[in-house]
């Protein structure tokens, strides 16, 4: 499966495509970063590290089985409606109700190992409403495959944050001006509801004639669809079994589960918020990484690799490097519980996600490349030696052990993806990865310096994060980058 196909091919669409993206970027600059901060922060920081712990692990726990919903049907689905609108569309005849049976199937599944695990009283509530919200998610994460494969963009960029607009609405009213104090379990009635209303907006921007297909469910049509999908399912069961197996482990595994799950939550928030941009950019280097594979313009192909991880893995770097030296000054101007315990775990995650976006740029042009075979045995290696870790180091060290798992499970998946391209690319050019380590050495300088000052906490994580802003322009960005955004056609 090529994608590569449904690139627009004249210059009009290539500008319409890169307005799309700078406003999806825009929308989200908007939206996530206040939910992050100023909705799920202020959720923990009212109802404790403990209850967000429950809420954080069940949310792991129930979206372990995600693979279920979506059986690589989105990206499918997307790629058939960029190559042939009129019959990819016709695929919602049969995966429509194929979604249906997948989300009986999932919370079956789900159901049953949460009986075998044992889960208390309580958690069943979150349990039920938490399976509800993701089955409402993989409905809306098909509409929007319908959307973008119809080049609809603009429209697609508006679904795509009225989840977090309603959250960011609803509960920022309750928080902010409510009379009552708010609960966890609210947290989740309300996702129910904004994916309720995600789903309606999507199907009010769909063209009319192409909102409600007629149902035309087949076992042989959809089991044949899932053998088509099935690779790229297996990638997304080892990924989500990577992201969310931590959060379940530290509420089983540690001495206080509970409390330790929700110290990993606020450790996790910032790299979820630079996640979320990253994912973004990867997005778009994928179509680019396949047409070039598809020219077999390797030497293309390489000048967007280092400009990949020059705008990815450069600002990661320097990222660790601040963190480092003001973990616990980050921490603290967001939360007011357990400040210096999520700072220790803070420190080995923003380590990993220096090794997310390097997955995010060589993972990323394995896809392109079609070799998924590799790539899931890289990710299911990770998966071994992340478990393994965690089995290991969570009843010891906690939400720091499961942190400490990420990072050395990470960097050999990342160092695996990095010299796998280098094979199928012939060589590889690391003149970013010199870059990178000068920019690293002049920071942890700078850093070194500002830390000794008798400064206050906060002007030294500013001037630091001033610091790591100019060698980023200065080592990261350059002019000619604007002319090789996208591969020309042949």
């Amino acid at each position: 499966m090529s994608f590569g196909v449904g690139i627009p091919p004249t210059t009009r669409m290539k500008k319409n495509f890169s307005a799309n993206l700078l406003f999806l970027i825009a929308l989200n600059l908007l939206i996530k970063p206040i939910y992050l901060f100023g909705i799920e922060v202020g959720i923990q920081n009212t109802v404790g590290t403990s209850d967000y712990g429950l809420y954080y692990a069940m949310f792991n726990f129930t979206f372990l089985f995600n693979v279920l919903l979506d059986m690589g049907i989105n990206n499918y689905q997307k790629i058939k409606v960029a190559e042939n609108t009129q019959l990819g569309l016709g695929n919602m005849a049969t995966l429509l109700p194929l979604k249906l049976v997948l989300g009986v199937v999932y919370m079956l599944v789900t159901v049953v190992v949460a009986l075998i695990i044992g889960f208390e009283t309580r958690y069943w509530y979150f349990i039920a409403w938490l399976m509800l919200s993701h089955v409402l998610s993989a409905f809306l994460l098909l509409l929007r495959a319908n959307l973008s494969g119809m080049q609809l963009f603009f429209r697609d960029s508006i679904v795509s944050v009225i989840d977090r607009l309603v959250l960011v609405i609803g509960i920022g009213y309750i928080l902010w001006f409510g009379t009552e104090t708010f609960k966890i379990e609210w947290f989740v009635i309300f996702q129910v509801v904004a994916y309720t209303i995600g789903i309606l907006f999507a199907l009010v921007l769909t063209p009319a004639k192409n909102r409600f297909p007629t149902m035309n469910f087949s076992i042989s049509n959809g089991w044949a669809m899932i053998q088509n999908t099935w690779p790229y399912a297996l990638l997304i069961l080892l990924m989500t079994a990577y992201n969310k197996l931590d959060g379940i482990m530290l509420e089983r595994l540690a001495i206080d589960g509970l409390k330790e799950a929700g110290i990993y939550a606020q450790a996790y928030r910032i790299i979820d918020a630079g996640n979320s941009f990253a994912f973004l950019y990867a997005g778009m280097l994928l179509p680019i990484f396949a047409k070039l594979l598809a020219q077999k313009n390797v030497t293309q192909l390489k000048v967007m690799i280092d400009q990949g991880a020059r705008y990815l893995i450069l600002p990661a770097a320097l990222a660790v490097v601040v963190v480092f030296f003001h973990s616990q000054s980050f921490m603290a101007l967001l939360y007011n519980q357990e400040v210096a315990e999520s700072s220790i775990a803070f420190r080995w995650l923003m380590g990993s996600f220096l090794f997310i976006c390097m997955a995010y740029v060589y993972g990323t042009l394995i896809t392109a490349a079609s070799e998924l075979s590799a790539l899931n045995w890289i990710a299911f290696s990770a998966v071994l030696v992340n478990f393994g870790l965690n089995f290991w180091l969570i009843p010891i060290l906690g939400a720091e052990g499961a942190a400490i798992a990420s990072f050395c499970s990470l960097f050999i998946m990342s160092v695996a993806q990095i010299l796998f391209v280098s094979r199928i690319t012939g060589g590889h050019d690391f003149r970013w990865l010199v870059r990178t380590i000068l920019a690293i050495i002049i920071l942890i300088g700078a850093c070194y310096l500002i830390s000794e000052s008798e400064l206050s906490d906060l002007m030294k994580l500013l001037l630091s994060s001033a610091a790591a802003i100019v060698l980023l322009a200065i080592l990261g960005f350059r002019k000619q980058d604007l002319k090789t955004m996208l591969p020309q056609d042949e």
